[in-house]
């Protein structure tokens, strides 16, 4: 494919998908409100700690959706629709009999519930709390009955079509949440609008992929020998989920079971703005997914290199304007919002944004490992990484409570992951040493450092809390940040290469308009 097209693409997912985070963003913060305020915080935390149980079954994905994907990047390529057919076909059984194997395991940990929910601080009957945990677990089984059909509008480089139509299920599914709750104040009622939405909005696209994709239910046979292919690579996908799934959603279970549930609770609240934030990243890279994997596999070794090293470096520049932002701001917003008494310490809140820089620095690394395919090459310390978490979480949480809990996390991935996934990524893929890529990594931590001790004095200004207050210490935090980033990194040859490329779409923009 093109350079132009696959960039046309890649922007067009970028703003459309950028566009509805940003819509999700205040939807789900509104929703989130009224739930505060009809259900309250045992709520809030028993709602917390099921999505990362529910995140925790859905290991049995095992990956499919990601090894799929990349099968699909050459047949999409070369117009072949049996061998795209025969993959759905085979995805479709596999997805089905994943829902069966979720809902049967997330059934025999019922009886296990009572050990997990903390009852000192929640007192929300046990028979009621099993009822509420069954339809969370119907709502990730409903998830996998259609879902696999939009898997190739995403390998196709149409993300936001999907996106789309998920941003209009989730306003639906809100709106109606929001107004049973205001009614009725009834948990479960909350429950079933988002079972009947998230079945509702995997049908929709399914049939709109059957429309863009008429063969895509013909009954066409995947050879043994492209089986056994996926599966390989399942395998290694499969351990990449495990450490990934540990690493981010046995917080919530581990902080409930050895500190409090109501404590999962305030944690959510910060955990929903570092998720929005951290989906805005992941925007950027679902979005030129497809994209890179067209690259890697007509492009040559400096154009591969230059496009991640680039793609590192715009993910600086989000990370560190916003780690900023969110030490400066975070606090002051859930006090704004929901009031002081949601406030953590500050010591839980620098550990929180440490995290988030660590988690969002990986993603040009996993975009490029999941379309090059060298999945099985770092299992191993993914494997490494998942036992260390559990390990350090369990320890360092008995002593210190939360703090060592998301303390563990950061140790984790900075021992393992962290380092050598680039290291496997340039010595496999760009076939060159990788002092470069951990030299620039240090200056970066450093730039951020140097950035927060220039602006701390300024914020100290600001000791009241109110909205306008807020204001300010953002606008200040975010203009300063990126302008010292801008300076430190001008000299980077890919910051030429960006601005190169922002003047292009700038003038393509202008002549468009002018034309019309």
């Amino acid at each position: 494919m093109p350079e132009k097209s696959r960039t046309i693409k890649s922007t067009k997912n970028v703003i459309y998908s950028f566009g509805l985070q940003i819509g999700q963003l205040v939807i789900n913060f509104l929703a989130r409100t009224v739930f505060i305020y009809t259900l309250g915080v045992q709520y809030l935390g028993v709602n917390g700690l099921f999505t990362n149980i529910l995140t925790l079954l859905s290991l049995t994905e095992l990956g499919f959706g990601n090894a799929i994907i990349y099968s699909m990047y050459k047949p999409l390529a070369e117009g072949d629709t049996k061998k795209l057919a025969a993959l759905m076909n085979f995805y479709k059984k596999i997805y089905r009999k994943i829902a069966v194997v979720i809902f049967t395991i997330g059934m025999l940990l019922v009886p296990f519930l009572q050990n997990i929910i903390s009852t000192e601080d929640i007192t929300i009957g046990m028979d009621k709390i099993q009822i509420y945990y069954v339809l969370f677990l119907l709502n990730s089984v409903v998830s996998y009955l259609f879902a696999y059909k939009s898997t190739i509008i995403s390998a196709d480089q149409k993300l936001y079509i999907v996106k789309k139509y998920t941003f209009i299920s989730l306003v639906i599914q809100n709106i109606l949440q929001v107004i049973f709750l205001l009614i009725t104040h009834n948990y479960i009622v909350y429950l079933i609008i988002q079972i009947i939405c998230t079945f509702g909005n995997n049908l929709y696209i399914a049939i709109k992929a059957k429309k863009m994709y008429p063969y895509v239910d013909d009954k066409e046979l995947l050879p043994k020998k492209e089986k056994k292919k996926i599966y390989n690579n399942v395998g290694s996908i499969f351990i990449y989920k495990i450490s990934g799934t540990i690493l981010n959603n046995t917080d919530n279970i581990l902080i409930s079971t050895l500190v409090s549930t109501v404590l999962v609770g305030y944690y959510s609240n910060y955990t929903m703005i570092i998720n929005a934030l951290q989906g805005i990243i992941t925007i950027v890279f679902t979005a030129v997914t497809a994209s890179v994997g067209n690259l890697n596999t007509s492009s040559n070794l400096k154009r591969k290199c230059e496009v991640f090293e680039d793609m590192t470096l715009i993910t600086f520049w989000i990370l560190g304007v916003t780690s900023i932002c969110l030490m400066n701001g975070l606090s002051d917003f859930i006090s704004l919002w929901v009031g002081q008494d949601y406030v953590l310490s500050y010591d839980i809140l620098i550990i929180i944004v440490v995290n988030y820089y660590i988690y969002g620095n990986m993603n040009p690394i996993w975009t490029y490992r999941d379309t090059t395919g060298i999945f099985k090459d770092a299992k191993n310390v993914s494997i490494i990484l998942a036992i260390l978490n559990l390990i350090l979480s369990i320890a360092l949480g008995k002593v210190t409570g939360m703090f060592g809990i998301l303390l563990a996390t950061a140790i984790s991935r900075l021992l393992t992951t962290f380092w050598y996934q680039p290291y496997i990524l340039y010595k496999k893929i760009f076939k060159t040493k990788i002092w470069m890529y951990y030299l620039k990594q240090f200056r970066n931590i450093a730039i951020i450092i140097l950035i927060y001790v220039i602006i701390e004095p300024i914020m100290n200004l600001f000791t009241e809390i109110s909205i306008i207050n807020f204001v300010i210490k953002m606008i200040i935090s975010f203009i300063i940040s990126s302008i010292i980033i801008f300076i430190t990194t001008l000299k980077d040859e890919s910051t030429s290469r960006i601005l190169d490329r922002t003047r292009q779409i700038v003038d393509n923009i202008k002549l468009k308009y002018k034309k019309v």
